[in-house]
């Protein structure tokens, strides 16, 4: 077996790919930089496998862990096909994720600059007579304010970073509109209370192909809203969720369950229902997951949602 060091540019992997004998089966572990990496080796590779090391006990428990070690294990299990297979998202979903994925960055840096103001406010001394400081109303408020020379500057810097914020915040949502009316998957979502253009996008971008989930249940466990399971000596004991897989498609779907909760009658319904007996959290994240499944459901079969179906389903 051929080891060496290979500057991470797409011709030097090209030239070194060459070096070995034909067919080859690339492997490469899960990372931020694998669309590039595969772009950069497939005109050379035969097949290109993605793994994720966390699934790869050999890798994720090793006491020993550098590249070195981990190009080798990888090498075994390749040949001896024993690879746990990560799905690789394609092009169209990879830049639907850049987008949605961007507006989800931007709104937290807004977030962020909104309350660095608020703490400023709250270190003069002031309590806020509105709501939303941000708003016309609010803006007035803090024009007024006897704030000391240098909270006057931060307060300006924070609100002209927060109108920047808004302006490139409203160019992704007319973009991501744009596209969900040119997807019939995104039109289909939106069908769903809850579930505007934005979050239609968002949820297209984290699943990516729906067929790679056979059932309802294995795409509520990519989001993570599945309860773990601790089976021993024949007793079985459920948890709460694992937080594993994409965290962005949990995040959205409790999102969209909030919302659903006040628009959809069977949706409220049930959570009332459910809330009698279980904490709200735990209620909500059941929400969550029962729209997620219905999710699956519109996109396997190319449909709308149905409240009074949603309603039937326990």
């Amino acid at each position: 077996m051929k080891q060496s060091q290979v500057v991470n540019e797409g011709s030097a992997l090209r030239a070194w790919l060459r070096q070995v004998p034909g067919p080859r089966q690339v492997v490469v572990e899960a990372s931020g930089f694998w669309p590039a990496f595969a772009r950069a080796v497939q005109p050379e590779a035969e097949r290109l496998v993605m793994v994720h090391p966390q699934r790869m006990k050999a890798i994720a428990s090793a006491r020993l862990k550098n590249d070195k070690v981990d190009s080798e294990t990888l090498a075994h299990l390749s040949r001896a096909d024993l690879l746990p297979e990560a799905w690789m998202a394609n092009e169209r979903t990879q830049q639907v994720r850049l987008l949605t994925r961007l507006r989800i960055t931007l709104g937290q840096q807004r977030a962020k600059a909104k309350n660095q103001l608020q703490a400023v406010l709250h270190q003069e001394g002031f309590l806020k007579p509105v709501a939303d400081v941000f708003g016309k109303r609010g803006r007035a408020w803090l024009a007024e304010l006897a704030l000391s020379p240098a909270a006057r500057v931060v307060v300006q810097v924070w609100l002209q970073v927060v109108d920047q914020m808004n302006a490139a915040i409203l160019e992704q949502e007319t973009a991501l509109k744009k596209m969900a009316q040119e997807d019939a998957r995104a039109r289909w979502l939106q069908s769903m209370p809850g579930i505007g253009a934005y979050s239609a996008m968002v949820i297209l971008g984290e699943i990516g192909e729906i067929e790679r989930f056979h059932t309802k249940r294995a795409l509520a466990s990519y989001a993570g809203l599945t309860p773990s399971v601790r089976e021993s000596a024949g007793k079985r004991k459920r948890g709460g969720i694992g937080h594993h897989g994409s965290a962005t498609l949990r995040w959205i779907m409790l999102q969209v369950a909030q919302v659903a909760a006040r628009h959809s009658p069977a949706a409220g319904a049930w959570l009332k229902k459910l809330k009698q007996r279980k904490p709200a959290q735990v209620a909500l994240i059941a929400l969550a997951r029962k729209l997620l499944t219905a999710v699956w459901a519109l996109l396997r079969h190319g449909l709308c949602f149905d409240e009074a179906i949603f309603a039937r389903q326990d």
